[in-house]
């Protein structure tokens, strides 16, 4: 049987984790699933659908942060019966995601695979996987680590996270449907959050109405910041307290036997003809001759042999290596020559600075000349940009305004060359796509890697058909408020946009984060610089060690996993950034209240800092308007406390009024507004459909927003599903915009579906209308806390007919030219991944808009003209020309009528 390693991605300064896939016939095993990795899968087409288990060399959010995105997405496509191994604390951390995760059905099952413990390995009909434990210098492992864990915690764990994954079914084989997601349809009837039928009518009439109750029901449903009057059920349920433990998992992994080559000679000799009886002696089965003579399989089959071995290295640093050399574990593969015979491939997964380390390459060059090695270590791999497509689409932007987009930071060039590591013929860098045979026969095959352009390459390849001349002044930098997109995608991260994720480096005092999704700190890496400041960003003066120090505020919208699931990575790396600093900084975190749970949760598994966090609930500062009722306190205690880090915060940032409100999309959805002492405003939707309260929010104090950030999830024509998912259309975000007054406009949140520029129609925002305040069209030019009535403006929008649609797809018209009576002096701008917009930005988009959809044409056209061109090559011989005349009748039909 034919299988082997395939590369997902190698350890680079950017991305300090390799993962690699192991491919059979019948099923494929991963090994560590950081941040990106599901990203990176759509990028190169890698296929996850089989994903039988999962092994993590270490349980912290470097090895396992892209872990609870894909079990979310592998979830939705059907999969079923899925193991993930790894040291102490796994249970744990899977328990912990129990706040935001809810897939009962799919039945994931954990296995501990534990210091001591005679059971600690896994195994099926593909492989045997073993666990060899290291530690660092000085450490000693306690009886937490060693054994089996049967303890009444160990048991609580179990079984909070099977509440959120669902128990593993023993009798049934991991399945996979492989269906596809199923992406709603307009038509469809759907079913909303809290369970009705979703007549577009009745369920935004429920909406409506939920969110007139929402400051009582969100108080009702709101954890308090004490643990002591937690509900103990549910997700309400308290982990038992655990401590990290630093230990690191190698693996030896052991392929099945090989079956022994059939001898057709000897066959033959025995009166057997050519047919099924050969595979079925292959298979292992005695044969029956009509005379009653019986031939047996060894008869003209050799024998098996053992499977190839591959050895998974992890050595995080050099304080690792006495532990690693030591190991009595990899003994026999200096010694025993049938372990020798057998070892094919050594993943070499390292931390810096320990592939130079004269005791780990004396190792290292212990083993039998014939093996490879496949070096993954910091210093050995250019740390380019992984995401072409998205590359390719932001360099054509980056051609029409450069001030706006921002190239990422990324190079072709290694530190060091490869054979510096050891001597040895056969050593291997690791590339995306990547594959190598371990059976029948080693073999490296890189005929599936796709050469990594770097941003410079690719903007000297790609030939806009277009004038991408930038025709206006560039910025002077002087905009108070900068709002900086880093991941501008909804739901799942795609090729061509990141999941939620937003930055705004406050001059004088420091840096915000709003929303933080999977990834986000890979890509600030890119955005800022690392470690060296990235030259090409004019907008933030900082790299991203420096903007870690200056961070103040870390900002969750709602409990969703693409809003947060980067919050750990970028809180573990803020806690290693500032510990060495006198004073140490702190960090306010302005969240719903499970977000705090989740963070406390995993705190016992990764340092993460948390002794120097003040937590905000957003539920506490919900702004109250004096003509609703007043907003009650989740509790008077943690209101004085939240009030305490309130006050920090403002002082931190300058800012004179931070406030949140109840939006309309699920519970513990909340909006926010922040406004600065030198005068600008930001306001931030987060999720939502058309609300009221944010509406309110923005329109609250004496300055209209300088700035909101609305989602934009779906195009007018899928109202329907932005009703059913509680989001918000193109157009209902603009009248959102008009309804508050806001002097721009930063749209954002975008369906993956959806790749062209978003478009806003005049007579879908006439007609969006939310509670207190009826059509928002009608209120664009009221004063932020007038007294004019919306029926003294309604007239002026009552003749106002609507347009079709602009069929020029390309023109500036379709967004801006039915709409100017309507818009007033509204400036809109579409978000786009690692870019940056101030008011002055958001005001050149008009003149750049005709030139950036001209460049996401282009794109759309080489996408599908790459679609077309990998479907082409999967596709027989024979098929090809019977699809051809097909296409070539239906044309002809299609002309005849």
């Amino acid at each position: 049987m034919k299988w082997g390693v395939q590369v997902v991605k190698p350890t680079t300064y950017n991305t300090e984790s390799t993962s690699i896939m192991l491919q059979f016939p019948n099923g494929r095993y991963l090994f560590n699933c950081g941040e990106g990795t599901q990203r990176l899968s759509f990028e190169n087409k890698t296929r996850i659908s089989k994903l039988t288990a999962v092994f993590l060399t270490r349980v912290d959010w470097e090895n396992m942060g892209g872990l609870p995105g894909m079990l979310l997405t592998l979830a939705d496509t059907g999969a079923r019966n899925m193991t993930v191994c790894g040291g102490p604390n796994l249970t744990h951390a899977m328990a912990a995601t129990r706040h935001f995760i809810l897939r009962n059905d799919m039945g994931v099952g954990v296995k501990e695979l534990r210091d001591g413990d005679a059971t600690a390995a896994f195994t099926d009909e593909n492989v045997k996987v073993t666990p060899v434990h290291i530690y660092p210098d000085g450490y000693t492992a306690n009886e937490q680590e060693k054994g089996p864990d049967s303890s009444k915690a160990a048991v609580i764990r179990k079984q909070l996270m099977q509440r959120a994954f669902g128990i593993q079914s023993e009798s049934e084989p991991q399945q996979n449907s492989g269906r596809k997601r199923r992406e709603p349809q307009p038509q469809q009837k759907k079913k909303g959050y809290y369970g009705q039928q979703c007549k577009e009518a009745a369920l935004e009439e429920l909406l409506q109405k939920l969110e007139q109750q929402g400051e009582d029901t969100a108080k009702k449903r709101t954890r308090s910041f004490d643990h002591d009057s937690k509900q103990l059920n549910n997700s309400e349920m308290m982990l038992p307290p655990t401590v990290p433990t630093p230990v690191a998992l190698c693996y030896i992994v052991e392929g099945p036997e090989v079956p022994g080559k059939f001898d057709v000679n000897a066959a033959k000799a025995l009166g057997l003809k050519p047919g099924p009886v050969f595979s079925r002696l292959v298979n292992g089965e005695t044969i029956t001759m009509p005379d009653g003579t019986t031939i047996s399989p060894e008869q003209c089959v050799g024998p098996t042999r053992p499977g190839g071995i591959v050895l998974i290295i992890d050595c995080p640093s050099v304080a690792y290596i006495n532990s690693l050399t030591s190991s009595m574990q990899f003994t026999p593969f200096f010694e025993d020559k049938e372990k020798q015979q057998r070892l094919r491939l050594i993943v070499h997964s390292l931390g810096a600075g320990v592939a130079q380390d004269l005791r780990y390459k004396a190792w290292a060059a212990r083993f039998p000349s014939n093996v490879y090695h496949m070096l993954s270590a910091p210093e050995f791999i250019a740390d380019n940009y992984p995401f072409q497509r998205h590359l390719r689409i932001h360099s054509s932007m980056i051609a029409v305004d450069p001030h706006t987009y921002i190239q990422p930071q990324a190079t072709s060039q290694a530190e060091l060359q490869l054979g510096s590591f050891i001597e040895s013929k056969n050593l291997i860098l690791p590339s995306s796509m990547a594959t190598f045979d371990i059976e029948p026969k080693p073999k490296l095959d890189e005929s599936a890697v796709t050469p990594l352009l770097t941003p410079q390459e690719m903007r000297a390849k790609i030939q806009p058909s277009y004038d991408s001349s930038v025709t206006v002044q560039p910025p002077a930098n002087d905009d108070d408020l900068v709002v900086c997109p880093i991941g501008t995608g909804s739901s799942v991260p795609s090729t061509y946009r990141n999941v939620s994720g937003n930055i705004v480096s406050v001059k004088g005092y420091g840096g915000m984060i709003l929303d933080c999704g999977e990834s986000t700190a890979s890509l600030l890496k890119r955005f800022l610089g690392y470690p060296q400041r990235n030259h090409n960003n004019t907008r933030i003066q900082q790299n991203y060690v420096e903007f870690m120090q200056s961070l103040r505020l870390l900002y969750v919208s709602h409990m969703h996993a693409d809003h947060h699931l980067g919050a750990i990575q970028l809180l573990h790396d803020w806690s290693q950034q500032t510990a060495h600093m006198n004073p140490q900084p702190r960090l306010t975190i302005l969240a719903p209240a499970r977000f705090w749970s989740w963070l406390e949760d995993y705190s016992g598994v990764q340092n993460i800092g948390l002794h120097r966090l003040d937590f905000i609930n957003c539920s506490d500062i919900r702004f109250a308007d004096p003509s609703f009722e007043q907003a009650g306190k989740s509790n008077m205690a943690n209101w004085f406390r939240a009030e305490r880090a309130l006050n920090k915060l403002k002082a931190d940032l300058g800012l004179s009024d931070v406030s949140t409100c109840s939006v309309i999309h699920c519970p513990w959805a909340y909006g926010v507004s922040l406004t600065h002492s030198s005068g600008w405003k930001l306001v931030y939707s987060g999720d939502t459909r058309p609300c009221g309260n944010l509406v309110t929010l923005g329109r609250a104090g004496d300055k209209p927003p300088t700035i909101l950030l609305h989602e934009a999830t779906l195009p007018d024509d899928l109202r329907q599903d932005a009703v059913a998912k509680r989001h918000s259309t193109v157009s209902e975000a603009v009248a959102m915009a008009l309804g508050m007054g806001a002097e721009n406009l930063l749209l954002t949140h975008f369906s993956q579906r959806c790749l062209t520029l978003p478009r806003w129609y005049h007579a879908n925002i006439a007609q969006v209308k939310v509670s207190h305040y009826g059509i928002l069209a009608a209120n664009n030019s009221l004063a932020a806390g007038g007294n004019q009535t919306m029926d003294s403006k309604m007239d002026e929008f009552a003749d106002m007919d609507s347009k079709a649609a602009d069929e020029a797809e390309l023109s500036e018209s379709s967004d801006f030219g039915d709409t100017k009576g309507i818009m007033r002096n509204l400036k809109v701008a579409s978000a786009f991944d690692l870019s940056a917009y101030g008011p002055s930005d958001i005001v050149r988009y008009k003149t750049n808009v005709a030139k950036l959809k001209r460049a996401m044409f282009e794109e759309m056209k080489l996408f599908i003209a790459e679609e077309d061109s990998e479907k082409s090559e999967e596709i027989p011989a024979n098929t090809k020309k019977s699809s051809a005349k097909a296409s070539k009748k239906g044309a002809q039909r299609a002309k005849a009528k």
